[in-house]
């Protein structure tokens, strides 16, 4: 999408949010975050009929394709990379992300969480009693499946989405508004 001379850029605000039972005063909060930056913030809230949380297949598909409707539309993405229910981000977002990237369009990642992914599936196995193994260079499970450890906030695809940019990841919202600001509005 092009930057019209009216138009402020449109950001689509990636991450868990929407599942919190205050989703609609977080967004507004975001999105207020935004406008003071000249941009415009697009949530998954933003959906016309809302963002269902239950149902059947049939509007799970809708909500889906709503969701690449409203991304499409957009110029840029930040995501919530912090973990969810996990020790990695959402899987919604990382789809999300994967979406935009697929349109060559600008990500920035934030993370509230600054222990590496590596460190915290490390951490959950010592929870579940079970200890990751070192095999020569590499991390692994018990059975022998590799552990990522690169030393970033999560896997390298997710990750490397955001990094891809130029723009490092923030460690909170706002500082991730002002990196997709600088990318879209270049001085």
């Amino acid at each position: 999408m092009s930057e019209s001379a009216e138009a402020s850029p449109r950001v689509y605000l990636a991450g868990p949010e929407i599942y919190h039972p205050r989703a609609a005063e977080i967004a507004a909060n975001k999105i207020s975050v935004c406008e003071r930056y000249g941009l415009a913030g697009v949530s998954a809230l933003d959906i016309e009929g809302g963002r269902p949380h239950s149902g059947n297949a049939d509007d799970a598909l809708g909500h889906y394709r709503a969701t690449l409707e409203l991304i499409a539309g957009c110029d840029a993405l930040i995501a919530n990379m912090t973990p969810f229910r996990g020790p990695g981000l959402d899987a919604a977002t990382a789809l999300e992300m994967g979406v935009m990237a697929g349109y060559g369009r600008p990500i920035v990642g934030y993370s509230m969480e600054a222990q590496s992914y590596k460190d915290r599936l490390a951490n959950l196995f010592q929870e579940i009693e079970e200890e990751l193994v070192k095999k020569g260079s590499e991390l692994t499970t018990r059975d022998g499946q590799s552990v990522e450890d690169f030393g970033l906030t999560d896997t390298a695809m997710t990750t490397g989405a955001a990094l891809s940019v130029g723009a490092p990841i923030a460690g909170d919202f706002e500082a991730a508004v002002r990196w997709i600001r600088r990318l879209l509005r270049p001085a």
